[in-house]
């Protein structure tokens, strides 16, 4: 019996399937180490300054919908997705 493999769509990437594999505690324990690490090293690196602007309420439900299917904040995904399109943009334009 062949099991049924789950996809999601990654913008700039296509269809990727999503893995039934679950980490052991140790494991997720040093994920988080990881993207603690990650975290920390990006801050110090880069200064960022907060960005504001309105968007209609379907929008935004439509951008939770998608980063809760690929697993990240939604907030991590509007970034991700607008800096790939301005990497596109960009290589295009310049």
């Amino acid at each position: 019996m062949t099991k049924s493999k789950k996809t999601v769509y990654i913008p700039t990437v296509g269809i990727a399937e999503i893995s039934d594999y679950t980490p052991t505690a140790e494991e997720a324990e040093k994920f988080i180490e990881f993207e603690n690490q990650a975290e920390k090293d990006i801050a110090s690196k880069k200064q960022s300054v907060n960005v504001h602007f309105r968007w209609s309420e379907i929008e935004v439900k439509r951008a939770k919908l998608i980063a809760e299917k690929l697993g990240m904040p939604y907030q991590t995904y509007l970034k991700s997705t607008l800096k790939q399109a301005m990497d596109k943009d960009e290589k295009k334009l310049m």
